[in-house]
């Protein structure tokens, strides 16, 4: 069922790969053990929305920004974890004449998630496609996690995964043990350690975590894919001034990429505000400022990564 609304009410949540917990470390092509899930994430509270609508020359565009507090339940080995997560959601739309791009991202850097046999903290970046300005599907969202490490079964072990669905997200978690065995071993010893469980709940636990492994596969820990730049920005107003505060994450790929961000006035002249050549991970801190309206376009080896409008108040 799509939806159409002013503003993006279904964020994103990616659990955001590449970026926060797990991004360093991760043993990636190491043994690893794939697992089915279908986890729960449920909005419990929204902020105020902040929509700007502009249009400079033949570009029309939308830009709306949000936050939104969730709970997050994610099964993991039959062991249901837990938690809550401060999600800023940032959501785009912008074409000639018609819609040619429209976009929302969300992200929570570090978000714990508690569990019966261990917990352990992921980062979560949502990426949703819309149709136009304000229209999108829930179930096209894509969730992104990555976490490394935490206590009991999460003890030196990292996740990775890719989830389809924002309300219901649904997919495959790789976690690091090197067998089916290794991992049930990890739960047995992590409701161990929980002295708050009987030993009937722990019998039951340890049951759901063997039914779990039946489903698993022996894999390979997946590489970060984080192929596309990661681009925030904040706009800064002084007097008759503007200025557009970015952070650019260069993305996998080539050892140097070629970062370029270009001031677009409402006259049609365009100026370079930044160039540079940085190596993937790297973060690149730019400033563009002008006598709004103007925009401001980010290009990574010779992609425009990100448009940003900077309106009249």
């Amino acid at each position: 069922m799509k939806t159409t609304a002013k503003v993006l009410l279904v964020g994103v949540v990616v659990l955001t790969s590449g970026v926060g917990v797990g991004a360093q470390g991760v043993p990636a092509g190491d043994p690893a053990v794939a697992v089915p899930v279908s986890g729960k994430v449920a909005i419990v509270n929204q902020g105020r929305a902040n929509t700007q609508l502009v249009t400079i020359l033949y570009i029309a565009g939308a830009s709306t920004t949000q936050q939104y507090d969730v709970d997050v339940t994610l099964p993991v080995l039959g062991v249901s974890l837990q938690g809550e997560a401060s999600v800023q959601m940032s959501s785009r739309a912008t074409g000639v004449v018609a819609v040619a791009d429209a976009h929302a991202t969300g992200q929570a850097r570090s978000v714990s998630l508690h569990g019966a046999a261990g917990d352990t903290t992921v980062s979560l970046n949502v990426d949703q496609p819309m149709h136009g300005f304000g229209s999108y599907d829930p179930a096209e969202a894509t969730i992104h996690i990555r976490g490394t490490g935490g206590t009991g079964m999460f003890d030196g072990i990292n996740i990775a995964g890719e989830l389809k669905g924002f309300f219901r997200p649904t997919g495959t978690l790789y976690l690091s043990y090197p067998s089916t065995g290794a991992a049930l071993s990890a739960v047995e010893r992590g409701l161990a350690q929980n002295a708050a469980l009987t030993a009937a709940q722990r019998l039951e636990a340890l049951e759901q975590a063997k039914q779990a492994l039946a489903q698993a596969k022996p894999a390979t820990f997946p590489p970060d894919d984080a192929t596309q730049a990661i681009v925030t920005s904040t706009i800064q107003r002084a007097g008759t001034q503007v200025q557009v505060v970015l952070r650019i994450v260069v993305p996998a790929g080539d050892a140097r990429q070629m970062v370029k961000v270009v001031a677009v006035e409402p006259n049609g002249l365009a100026r370079t505000v930044y160039q540079g050549s940085h190596a993937p991970g790297e973060a690149v801190s730019a400033l563009a400022t002008g006598t709004p309206p103007f925009v401001v376009q980010v290009y990574v080896a010779g992609t425009l990564a990100k448009q940003i409008t900077a309106p009249v108040q």
